[in-house]
């Protein structure tokens, strides 16, 4: 294992001296995009600074390494650019002979609105939160639009800003209880009250896709980046080695241990 990461670590250092030699010109703009992502990621420069600190690494190391990473990335995607080229009617191919991986199964798009309640809440808590998530369900079918009572009264945080939508999903990913529910209504219908683990819920499917296969055209474009990635792949092992041969690389740790041979007797059947 130590060996292999060797191995990765040396040609990440060839692929950065390779990518030195064509710095682009916009290399400090990617840096800081890349840095200003995660930042925004993680949730602001104090919690970057804080978690960086917590790794040992200094803000200046993290943006050399940045760099580093961009450069590489710059120098495979030059070599993978060069030499690997997919045709349309190899997107097209490889479509055809793996129809499976095309099938889409049935979906719905739904929304909802959820007032917590924990499975062993007391009797008093449980008849409280009915309560409130009855009097939810009666503004949403009194007319009021869905997406507002949602923003306004769910308590889900993932959901209740967007006015509880949860986008699409297929069968098996929610909770058994929400599933049923999800998939025997009809688009635009309202639900009746569902309990889970999660609390109450009122929900309502605001889309439906039926069992397909996706089309073609709807997937050449991100098929045609897989298989230049996978293509890509071969290119930048093959470039590695390259560099690696023209390269003078000394390995001062030791060979690790060849791995013992254990002979074995063959079992004898017992005499008779």
């Amino acid at each position: 294992m130590e060996r292999d990461i060797l191995d990765e670590l040396i040609g990440r250092e060839l692929l950065r001296q390779e990518g030195s030699k064509h710095i682009p010109v916009d290399i400090d703009k990617q840096v800081q995009e890349q840095i200003d992502q995660v930042t925004a990621q993680v949730g602001g420069q104090e919690q970057l600074k804080k978690t960086l600190a917590e790794t040992g690494i200094t803000p200046d190391e993290y943006a050399k390494r940045v760099r580093d990473n961009v450069i590489i990335r710059g120098a495979i995607e030059s070599a993978v650019d060069k030499e690997v080229k997919i045709a349309p009617e190899d997107v097209r191919a490889y479509y055809d002979k793996n129809p499976d991986q095309f099938k889409q199964p049935e979906m719905v798009r739904a929304s909802h609105i959820l007032i917590r309640c924990a499975p062993d809440a007391t009797d008093e808590v449980k008849k409280e939160k009915r309560t409130q998530i009855d009097s939810v369900r009666a503004l949403v079918k009194g007319g009021e639009k869905f997406a507002d009572v949602a923003k306004k009264f769910s308590e889900d945080p993932g959901s209740g800003a967007n006015g509880g939508d949860l986008g699409f999903f297929g069968r098996g990913q929610m909770v058994p209880e929400f599933d049923a529910a999800a998939f025997s209504l009809k688009t635009n219908e309202v639900s009746d009250v569902i309990t889970t683990q999660f609390g109450y819920h009122v929900l309502m499917v605001t889309g439906h896709k039926p069992a397909q296969t996706v089309p073609f055209d709807q997937v050449k474009d991100d098929l045609a980046k897989f298989l230049k990635q996978r293509k890509g792949n071969d290119v930048t092992r093959d470039q590695v080695a390259s560099l690696r041969k023209a390269a003078k690389v000394e390995i001062l740790a030791p060979e690790p241990p060849a791995t013992p041979v254990v002979e074995t007797k063959p079992v004898q059947a017992p005499a008779k």
